[in-house]
């Protein structure tokens, strides 16, 4: 996985605009939330996803686990 790079330019109320090809690319949409990571001296910005589609991506991730899927559900807040 290569590293893209572009330029953009943040406005006087903070605001970045991503450019559209990587919008599309991405399959970002209006509206969407994000995470905000400070690395060193990089800001992270990734999509964020629900509570139900990370489980969902998850799902096998722990087998052999000796923790106990209701305990992981404690843990991380889910209520269902």
């Amino acid at each position: 996985m290569g590293v893209e790079m572009g330029i953009t330019r943040m406005d006087e109320r903070g605001r970045i605009v991503i450019p559209k090809e990587y919008r599309e690319r991405l399959g970002l949409r209006p509206e969407q939330e994000f995470l905000i990571e400070i690395r060193g001296d990089e800001l992270i910005l990734k999509p964020a996803v629900s509570v139900e589609t990370f489980i969902e991506k998850l799902r096998g991730c722990v087998h052999g686990s000796k923790i106990k899927p209701l305990e992981l559900k404690k843990i991380w807040g889910v209520k269902r």
